[in-house]
């Protein structure tokens, strides 16, 4: 395209803003909100790049940006789609925005409509009944049928010689609409919560690119099963599933096994850190950086919780994990609900993953109970304690529901003074996080991340064990 691919799609900003840099800062901030991992000194990295090729050249900006801020394969085809959706002609622009006006006022016409409706419907207690906008929502995206139905049944109560009708008829739709979020919570809402981990910025046109990105990046069922929600894997998906979860688990093994730390000594060059260090140099190789090989491996203790809400992440969490048994030192493994049990055994039979899992489930005594995470630390204490090192790192799986979190937590504080880190990993997203007593009061002595998905969990262990 003859068209400046950066400087010709500023949004709607102020004059001074149709920027090189403002437009790439703008850019690396969707990136960011998608998932992918771009520092401030790869922004810095890219800016340069662009000012060594043609501007005027789409292609030529667009192999500029990726060698610089694409680092993993999954996030190649999350840059291509949010470079094509970013940087585009000013008419298009203008057209997408225009576009997003006539949607907004028509959804705002949809809701008018069904509160008029309602209103109609619910006369002449209107009055005494009151809708938030969140009711009215729920009501829209409702299927026709059932508001339909609930309609009917609110216009038979009319007749009826009953005490009250009017709060009898609130205390009917409050629960019909009740129901109604938490289904479409559970199906459409999980489905856009799974999309990529798109969280949205507050600006509108950026919000617009991560949205498009989400809804495209989608159309792949490779891509959507890598992201979607562990809860929600079918049973027909199981396999494939597996296979996924093993090459990714097998690629970070190889990872960690090659890793290396920089170095003193002249072992082996480091080219990445080489060429940044002597960019002020104009590219010329003045000041050489050196890396070697680390020398320990990791030391893994891995505590699942198998409560009923979270058996199904602990089996593919736990399978993961041993995916990396080549590259860690040693594993241990325990899982608990009401109290904790010791697992590792059951990983040592060089049997095949479903069958191990098969006699696991089978011999267990906690699988699929109630949650007590005292008991479960008190118990580890007493008799393992002597397995944590300060060279230990602990995970910890689970969604933070317990009885007793306070105590649970100085149980936990504890624990945290004898290892050397503890990771988290909570299936709840983070927004529901202030509704979890446990998160609250687990908080201050642990690293927690949200991992409901695949992509989230091998993200996490990458960017933590790789450290």
């Amino acid at each position: 395209m003859g068209i400046n691919p950066v400087t010709g799609v500023a949004g709607r900003g102020e004059k001074g803003e149709n920027t090189l840099h403002h437009n790439l800062a703008r850019f690396t901030h969707i990136l960011r909100h998608l998932g992918m991992r771009v520092s401030m000194a790869e922004t810095l990295d890219a800016y340069r790049a662009l000012t060594l090729v043609d501007l005027k050249s789409r292609e030529k900006v667009k192999a500029a940006l990726r060698a610089v801020l694409v680092k993993k394969a999954p996030d190649r085809q999350i840059f291509d789609l949010a470079f094509e959706r970013f940087f585009v002609p000013p008419e298009d622009k203008e057209r997408q925005y225009l576009l997003r006006r006539q949607q907004e006022e028509k959804e705002r016409q949809r809701l008018a409509e069904a509160r008029e409706k309602l209103e109609q419907v619910l006369s002449p207690w209107s009055m005494e009944i009151k809708f938030n906008q969140e009711d009215i929502q729920t009501f829209v995206r409702m299927p026709l049928q059932e508001q339909k139905r609930l309609t009917d049944f609110i216009r038979q109560m009319r007749g009826n010689p009953v005490n009250n009708p009017g709060e009898l008829i609130a205390r009917v739709m409050q629960s019909a609409l009740n129901y109604w979020r938490y289904y479409l919570l559970k199906t459409q809402g999980e489905e856009a919560r799974r999309q990529l981990e798109a969280e949205l910025t507050g600006e509108t046109e950026l919000d617009d690119v991560i949205s498009g990105v989400a809804a495209d990046f989608y159309r792949d069922p490779d891509d959507q099963l890598l992201y979607q929600d562990m809860q929600h894997i079918g049973l027909a998906e199981v396999e494939k599933y597996t296979l996924t979860l093993e090459r990714l688990s097998r690629h970070l093994a190889n990872r960690l096994s090659r890793r290396y730390r920089r170095s003193s000594r002249r072992q082996k060059l480091d080219m990445r850190r080489t060429i940044r260090r002597n960019i002020a140099c104009g590219g010329s190789p003045l000041k050489l950086c050196y890396r070697s090989r680390r020398r320990h491996k990791l030391r893994l203790i891995l505590i699942c919780d198998v409560s009923a809400s979270m058996a199904r992440y602990a089996r593919f969490i736990l399978q993961f994990i041993y995916g990396l048994s080549n590259a860690v030192q040693y594993i241990e493994s325990f899982v608990f609900s009401e109290d904790m049990e010791r697992i590792t055994p059951h990983f040592r039979k060089n049997e095949d993953f479903v069958t191990v899992m098969t006699d696991l489930v089978n011999a267990s005594q906690q699988w699929g109970k109630t949650t007590d995470f005292n008991t479960a630390l008190k118990t580890f204490h007493v008799q393992w304690g002597n397995l944590l090192t300060a060279d230990t790192l602990v995970i910890i799986v689970s969604d933070t529901k317990t009885i007793t979190p306070r105590k649970a937590a100085r149980e936990l504080a504890a624990l945290r003074e004898k290892v050397r880190d503890i990771l988290w990993l909570n299936p709840v997203p983070a927004r529901q996080w202030s509704n979890l007593p446990g998160v609250e009061v687990f908080l201050p002595h642990v690293r927690m991340f949200e991992c409901y998905s695949l992509h989230q969990l091998e993200s996490i262990l990458h960017q933590q064990l790789l450290k």
